[in-house]
């Protein structure tokens, strides 16, 4: 499977599979099991929307998380 770049991803929602490649296109890359714990850890903000039992989020509000979420070696 090829993966894919931030351009490439859809504009309107995201599901988990597609946070998660944002975030390795952005440098960041977790695992599925880590993001489905940030987010019942409310470290990672909850879905936007719900498709059935799917969650999903808006791309503004993945990115606005990633730009703000703390980096390694930044304290705390």
């Amino acid at each position: 499977m090829t993966k894919k770049t931030a351009d490439q991803l859809p504009t309107d929602w995201w599901t988990t599979a597609d946070v998660l490649a944002f975030l390795e296109s952005v440098g960041s890359p977790i695992t599925d099991t880590t993001w489905r714990a940030y987010v019942a850890r409310g470290q990672a903000p909850g879905p936007d929307r719900n498709f059935g039992r799917s969650p999903v989020w808006l791309p503004a509000t993945i990115r606005e998380w990633h730009s703000t979420r703390p980096r390694r070696g930044s304290g705390g």
